[in-house]
């Protein structure tokens, strides 16, 4: 049933939004990460928690939208079983994510 073709395109758009949280995170965990060697460690440590405030509220704007948005807009037009099958695709696609993740960094420190 998740394979007919009324559902087909949610289950991979769901993929496709759970790769782009990853990436999205992965790319300003990175930003964040380099903020000290960017600045030379010239900037304060004030700056530093106020744009790493910036950086959490808008990236749960981001992964908000990315996750919820869609599944709500198609549940508001009536479609329940496609923005469930996208709801429960993206969701499940990140902890398969989060496994893969996990799995390598046991890998790595073992």
């Amino acid at each position: 049933m998740i394979f007919s073709r009324d559902y087909r395109r949610p289950f991979w758009r769901g993929l496709f939004h759970a790769f782009a949280v990853v990436v999205y995170a992965t790319f300003i965990t990175s930003v964040y990460l380099s903020l000290g060697s960017l600045y030379s460690e010239e900037i304060g440590s004030f700056v530093q928690l106020v744009f790493g405030a910036f950086l959490v509220i808008v990236t749960f704007a981001v992964c908000g939208y990315l996750i919820f948005y869609e599944p709500v807009k198609k549940l508001l037009h009536g479609h329940f079983k496609a923005a469930s099958t996208m709801m429960m695709s993206t969701l499940g696609w990140l902890f398969i994510f989060l496994i893969i993740f996990l799995m390598g960094l046991v890998t790595t420190l073992a």
